[in-house]
This record gives structure tokens, C-alpha cells and sequence, in this order.
């Protein structure tokens, strides 16, 4: 992961909120509001990382993770999630894990705020989960709010 230091009074992104000044500003910990699942977000310089942290303790148990890092482009942040996953194949009232999977999709931040996260990220349409392979992906948009 790159290293890179904070760059204070730089605006991060100019969305239709007040754009946050500083890394110090921006809340730790996010909550996505497609999924529920929550992020740790740092921001050091050009490179945004976000990091799962409420994971149901059976995954946790696997290991299972999602961790993204993007790195600023112009008025965007650019980069991938990178993922361990369980997949399963049924979808039960109990779906059964059938297979562990690590997985690199493509996400794209539009704006940061000091009240919100939006961009759009790759999502599976179609996979493979004993070759853990993606046959098809779509993108969708996305927002995260500050955890309260």
C-alpha cells in the first residue's frame, strides 16, 4: 500500500456539501446505505483506503475481508476493492458457504464530504463461485453515510 503524507488545507473533493479540509475532519467509521456494511475510511494525501469492520464474527472466523484503496485523479478517486469472501449457491433461508473466494472489483469515488461518500462500484451479475472466477459485472452507484 503506498504511503503518502497529508496534505492540509486542500480541499478533498468539490461535491455539493462543503467539501472537507483535512483527513482530521472526515469521520472514521461509515456505513454503506446499499449494504449496511460499515468502513473504516482514512484519507493520507492522495490515497483513500476504506476497510470493513462489521463483520459477522462466523466470516471473521475465515478471515473473510473487504479493503479498498484508490488513489486521486483529478476531481475522482480511482482504484480497486479487494475482497475474501464466502460464496454461496443457494439461497436458502440457511445458504451454505460453498467456497472462499478472492475477488478484485473496481470502484470509483465521486465525492467526499464530512457528510457523505458517493461514487459507483462493480458488482457481480454472474460468478463462479468454485472457480471463483466473475463472468459478468455491472456497476452501481452507492453513497455512505457517517456512522452516528
Amino acid at each position: 500500500m503506498s504511503g503518502c503524507s497529508p496534505q492540509a488545507r486542500q480541499p478533498l473533493n468539490t461535491g455539493q456539501s462543503k467539501p472537507i479540509q483535512t483527513a482530521a475532519q472526515l469521520k472514521d467509521i461509515w456505513v454503506s446505505q446499499t449494504t449496511g456494511k460499515e468502513y473504516r475510511v482514512t484519507v493520507e494525501g492522495d490515497i483513500f483506503h476504506a476497510e470493513w469492520v462489521n463483520i459477522p464474527p462466523d466470516l471473521a472466523a475465515h478471515g473473510s475481508f473487504i479493503r479498498t484503496e484508490c488513489k486521486r485523479q483529478g476531481s475522482k478517486w480511482v482504484g480497486t476493492s479487494t475482497s475474501f469472501v464466502a460464496c454461496t449457491l443457494n439461497q436458502g433461508t440457511k445458504p451454505k458457504i460453498d467456497n472462499w473466494c478472492h475477488l478484485e472489483t473496481t470502484i470509483e469515488i465521486d465525492s467526499i464530504t464530512a457528510d457523505r461518500i458517493s461514487g459507483r462500484g462493480e458488482t457481480l451479475q454472474k460468478f463462479d463461485c468454485q472457480k471463483c472466477e466473475i463472468l459478468a459485472s455491472t456497476t452501481k452507484d452507492f453513497f455512505w453515510l457517517p456512522k452516528r
